[in-house]
């Protein structure tokens, strides 16, 4: 059941009723837009533990925003760019420790690429746990 839902409707002539233009269901992370001109409802649906994270964040610290961008129908694009946005964030995180840490260099030049793989998890779990608090729970 979607508990975000756009004050702004439009007739569904299949449903014979009036339906929300945008609704967002925070546990199944899916944003369903009504397109009034070919009348079908279009949805998208996130799969990123991430996301999940933060709209469950989000729903319980601060409705309001989630509501409003419903609301503005800007929703899909909040949710794409913090997508993109953390997964950037991780990655250039990741990228800068494989440049300045020394224990991944002597993995590179020796070619110990079990040492090298152990090392980018880490990185990867030491980021994502510093880009976590500060992008994904606010």
């Amino acid at each position: 059941m979607s508990r975000y839902k756009s004050e702004q409707t439009a007739y569904n002539s299949l449903k014979k009723k009036y339906v929300p233009l945008w609704r967002l269901d925070t546990n199944t992370m899916t944003v369903t837009k009504f397109n009034v001109d070919t009348q079908i409802e279009e949805s998208k649906t996130y799969s990123t533990d991430f996301i999940r994270y933060h709209l469950h964040f989000s729903d319980s610290h601060c409705p309001d925003r989630l509501h409003r961008l419903v609301i503005e129908g800007s929703i899909m694009q909040y949710i794409d760019d913090m997508e993109r946005k953390v997964s950037d964030a991780i990655s250039r995180q990741v990228e800068l420790w494989k440049q300045t840490d020394s224990c991944y260099q002597k993995a590179v030049i020796s070619g110990d690429s079990e040492k090298m793989l152990g090392l980018e998890n880490c990185f990867f779990y030491m980021a994502r746990k510093a880009v976590f608090e500060c992008m994904v729970y606010i």
